[in-house]
């Protein structure tokens, strides 16, 4: 049997990708094949691609963060999964893109069998990010107002959804053809092309926001902090300014400031949320957030927006579509 892989050659444009096929391996002790059913694309699978993020994997490897799928082959010494089982994988950042992938069992968390995959993967990455960061990092209270950038994205429509739930005054930030999707959750649309973010929030909301989600970095970060109220928390959560200027040390630098920021305590509440690394810290909090996101997508309650599902060998395309601003919500690799 044959394994369909997706790797990155060098780093570059969608043009490093390619689709390799080599022989299945069995696994080893304590390892878990899955025979992946959907994979979810990230930004931050762009972000590596092109070696921008600090401590980028050295090419070639295989990106992707989150697959769902069903247990295919146990190694030995593995006791807590069936063959059958329904399971969702988060890596750190590379393992995603495959037809079958291999994981430890801290890798992995049951997943309900009947639920779509494409939805159940949007869940893993896109959701726990979004719920941690309201609940676990801003600790959000109903009636509080936040600004959502990026908010017709894969973790943007996460927090607008989540949000909404609970019972949030929002805002978002997104390009005007996509102001529908950030009001169908109940937000005010804010076109970051023509408008001036900051200047709306002061007629709209003079008070401030309580909470800013910012994924873009740079100048970007020093603007949202503007908008908050007097206990306003900021939550940092990328840079994806790098994508289009920049470099890694940019990156650094901010992050850094910002760190100096967090630990003296001087200003509004700073925090820098990155769901690797609390989940290395947090392995319990990742475990029982996504559980509970599965039972919020198992009762209707939340419906990721999936906005292009693509096969598996097209990932260069999947990743041409994000990062092009061509999609809304999560893009998906299918795996047949």
């Amino acid at each position: 049997m044959l394994n369909t892989r997706v790797i990155v050659t060098r780093y570059g444009g969608s043009q490093v990708i390619d689709v390799i096929e080599e022989p299945l391996r069995k696994p080893e002790r304590g390892e878990i094949r899955v025979k992946v059913q959907a994979a979810g694309v990230a930004l931050a699978d762009i972000m590596r691609r092109e070696g921008k993020v600090p401590l980028s994997p050295t090419p070639p490897f295989t990106p992707g963060y989150d697959a769902i799928g069903i247990v295919d082959e146990l190694g030995e010494d593995v006791q807590k999964y069936s063959v059958g089982d329904k399971v969702a994988v988060f890596f750190n950042g590379t393992g995603g893109y495959a037809a079958y992938v291999y994981a430890k069992d801290d890798e992995i968390v049951a997943a309900p069998a009947h639920i779509d995959a494409g939805k159940a993967v949007a869940v893993i990455l896109n959701y726990v990010t979004a719920y941690q960061m309201l609940h676990r990092i801003a600790k959000v209270s109903e009636g509080e107002r936040i600004l959502v950038h990026g908010a017709s994205g894969g973790v943007g429509t996460a927090l607008l959804e989540l949000g909404k739930l609970a019972k949030l005054d929002m805002y978002g930030t997104a390009s005007l053809a996509k102001h529908p999707i950030v009001s169908q959750f109940g937000a005010m649309p804010i076109d970051y092309r023509n408008e001036d973010f900051v200047d709306v929030l002061r007629l709209q909301a003079p008070e401030g926001m309580d909470a800013v989600f910012d994924p873009i970095g740079g100048r970007n970060y020093e603007r949202s902090m503007q908008t908050l109220s007097k206990n306003g928390r900021f939550i940092g959560y990328g840079y994806t300014s790098i994508l289009k200027q920049g470099d890694s040390e940019d990156w650094a630098k901010d992050w850094e400031s910002l760190e100096q920021r967090q630990t003296t305590g001087k200003g509004n509440p700073v925090h820098l949320y990155a769901i690797s690394s609390l989940k290395k810290e947090r392995l319990d909090w990742f475990q029982e957030d996504l559980r509970f996101l599965f039972s919020l997508l198992e009762e209707g309650k939340i419906n990721p927006l999936i906005s292009h599902r693509i096969p598996l060998q097209e990932a260069a395309q999947a990743q041409d579509l994000l990062e092009k601003s061509l999609s809304a919500g999560k893009v998906v690799l299918i795996s047949r």
